[in-house]
């Protein structure tokens, strides 16, 4: 026969491991939180980059590869994409940043499986584009927009293509644009120290490893 005793036990019991859980729940879902809205950080974060607020979903935008074949941002899907927008071409300058941007990647050593490349090209005003040599820079996904899309790139990405300095952009693993470099104020290593930061955020999440190049 069970004890008046002991039936009052049992609810205290669960409420304990109730409160155990939570406990050990509530600051994974609070990164987690904050991890999808980066916006509701504190004024006190340490980015070095600049927060785009709010985050900007870039999959409407239409981009076709090389071979002419419409760009599939799924295959993006769980990566980091350190990006470069140019308009015309990739010149000296930009192609230098591709280097950097290879560089600051191999940096991040077994997390550079998380992270992707891209080069989004689009036409000058009179509606040229050269596409440049990629020699050495294999595993950078260039990719071309018409001039058709030239407001919606214009709209997502805050650009300054009169001046020489060319940003770097930041898109999240759910695929949108979050944050801005801008290369004439931000080291290498600052850029590094906010992209580690944001693939241990990210570790339980994101799966990497089908971004294979060295």
């Amino acid at each position: 026969m069970t004890s008046v005793a002991d039936s009052s036990a049992k609810p205290r019991t669960l409420a304990s491991l109730w409160v155990l859980i939570a406990l050990f729940a509530l600051p994974m879902i609070a990164a987690w939180v904050f991890f999808l809205n980066p916006q509701w950080l504190p004024a006190g974060r340490t980015n070095n980059g600049e927060l785009i607020d709010p985050p900007r979903p870039v999959q409407s935008l239409r981009l076709q590869t090389t071979d002419g074949e419409w760009f599939d941002w799924q295959s993006l899907q769980d990566m980091w994409a350190m990006t470069l927008v140019s308009e015309g071409g990739c010149d000296a300058a930009c192609i230098e940043m591709l280097i950097k941007v290879r560089q600051i990647r191999r940096a991040t050593a077994a997390n550079r499986q998380r992270i992707a490349r891209l080069l989004i090209l689009m036409p000058d005003q009179a509606g040229r584009l050269d596409l440049p040599n990629m020699g050495g820079l294999e595993g950078t996904e260039l990719l071309i927009a018409d001039k058709g899309q030239r407001a919606a790139l214009e709209s997502l990405f805050p650009l300054q293509l009169s001046e020489q300095a060319i940003p770097i952009f930041l898109i999240d693993p759910r695929g949108d644009l979050m944050m801005k470099h801008d290369t004439t104020k931000i080291s290498s290593k600052e850029i590094l120290q906010d992209l580690e930061k944001l693939l241990k955020a990210s570790e339980n999440w994101a799966q990497g490893g089908r971004y294979g190049h060295q």
